[in-house]
């Protein structure tokens, strides 16, 4: 299954990447860093990229105050003349990436690399402190900042959020979950799994789209996947 890809449904607009935007959304761990590659290959195609730090890196906003981070790279994408918009995000970032094709739309295509943030997945390790933050939320208190347990790759470790930002992303009910299923897109969507990536490649979610695999772990999957994401977006 290695490189293999399947055609996406006939449909999909044509675009060049000359005239497309693109917005790179980071991951939890490693930053921008592995993303680098694929920006400047996107950019050595004529595509204009933008990558946004995400608010994760000093504590969680709201989902959708999230997504009004990534609304904003994007108007400045088309003010600047872009005719045709795809958000590509590595793990968490892919998350954000498919709840903003579903939630807010206006993109023309969506690339998932290693896709990560699952609630559902992950709550039996951070099931103590959603119970916390509802109680929180519970008592009129969802916009006081409390320390609760984030996962990422196998770790535990504290954050400091509000009790309503750790619920919009942690909460197997919640708007990340449910971006987490590719719930509600339509946009053209790849889905980029590196084979040592366990739990993106145990992931047997019903996604629709393209799905290739490379020869990569979590954090070099982005790296590892360039020419084929290229070559993806050109054939759109």
């Amino acid at each position: 299954m290695a490189g293999a890809a399947c055609l996406l449904a006939s449909g999909a607009a044509a675009f060049d990447l000359r005239s497309t935007g693109v917005v790179l959304i980071h991951g939890k761990a490693g930053g921008q860093g592995p993303l680098q590659p694929l920006a400047q290959a996107l950019k050595a195609r004529g595509a204009t990229v933008l990558m946004p730090r995400m608010s994760w890196t000093g504590g969680y906003r709201t989902y959708d105050q999230t997504l009004g981070e990534v609304q904003a790279a994007v108007s400045r994408l088309k003010a600047n003349g872009a005719r045709h918009i795809v958000l590509a995000g590595h793990s968490l970032g892919a998350n954000i990436s498919m709840g903003y094709a579903a939630r807010v739309g206006g993109v023309d295509a969506v690339v998932a690399l290693a896709p990560g943030h699952r609630p559902d997945f992950i709550a039996s390790q951070t099931g103590g402190s959603i119970s916390e933050a509802k109680a929180m939320a519970a008592a009129g208190q969802g916009g006081q900042k409390a320390r609760f347990l984030d996962f990422n790759q196998g770790k535990v470790f504290p954050v400091t959020t509000t009790a309503d930002a750790y619920l919009s992303f942690f909460d197997p009910s919640g708007p990340a979950a449910q971006a987490a299923q590719a719930s509600g897109v339509r946009s053209a969507t790849l889905w980029v799994v590196g084979t040592g990536d366990r739990p993106a490649m145990n992931d047997r979610a019903a996604y629709s789209g393209t799905r290739i695999v490379v020869e990569a772990g979590h954090q070099d999957t982005p790296r590892a996947a360039v020419a084929q994401v290229v070559d993806w977006l050109e054939r759109q």
